[in-house]
C-alpha cells in the first residue's frame, strides 16, 4: 500500500508543478499592454488610455498646440511609432509614478529590449540629465556613443 502511494504522489506533484508554472506564465503575459498611440519619442498611450512618459528620455518635440516642433521631432516619433505602435509592451513604473502632467513615468520593455535606452542608443533622443533614475549613466553613455557614431539626429 505504501509503495502505491509513492507512485501516485510523484506524478501528481509533477502535474501540480506544471500547472503552477503555466499559471505564472499566463499571469506574466497579462502584464503586457498594447501601445495605441505615440505622441512623440518619449510619450506613448496604452489601450486603457494611460499616457506614459518614458523615464530618462529627452526626445525632440513634435508640433502641438502647446509647443513648436524641434529638429528631428518627426523622425524620432516615427522611429518609436514603427517600433511600438500596436505592439504589446511591459511597463515598469518608476519610483516617482507620475509627472506634473499626470502621465505615468515608466520604463518600457518590448520583449527583452529596454525601449527607453534603445531610442537613445539609436540616436533619436537624449539622456535626461536633470534628476537621478536607474540607468542614468548607461543612457548618458548611449547618447555619447550615438553622437560619436553620427546616428539618428546626430548625423552630420
Amino acid at each position: 500500500m505504501g509503495l502505491t502511494k509513492k507512485y501516485i504522489r510523484w506524478p501528481l506533484i509533477a502535474i501540480i508543478v506544471i500547472v503552477v508554472i503555466g499559471l505564472f506564465h499566463t499571469a506574466g503575459s497579462l502584464d503586457l499592454q498594447e501601445v495605441v498611440k505615440v505622441y512623440d519619442a518619449d510619450t506613448i498611450e496604452i489601450r486603457d488610455g494611460t499616457k506614459i512618459r518614458l523615464i530618462g528620455v529627452d526626445a525632440p518635440e513634435v508640433e502641438s498646440p502647446y509647443r513648436q516642433a524641434e529638429s528631428y521631432g518627426v523622425e524620432s516619433k516615427s522611429y518609436l511609432t514603427k517600433m511600438l505602435l500596436g505592439k504589446k509592451v511591459r511597463i515598469v513604473v518608476g519610483e516617482q509614478p507620475y509627472d506634473k502632467y499626470g502621465r505615468t513615468l515608466a520604463f518600457i520593455y518590448l520583449d527583452d529590449t529596454l525601449i527607453n535606452g534603445r531610442i537613445i542608443k539609436d540616436g533619436w533622443a537624449r539622456a535626461y540629465r536633470y534628476y537621478d533614475f536607474p540607468f542614468k549613466e548607461l543612457f548618458i553613455t548611449y547618447e555619447k556613443q550615438a553622437r560619436a557614431k553620427g546616428l539618428g539626429m546626430w548625423e552630420e
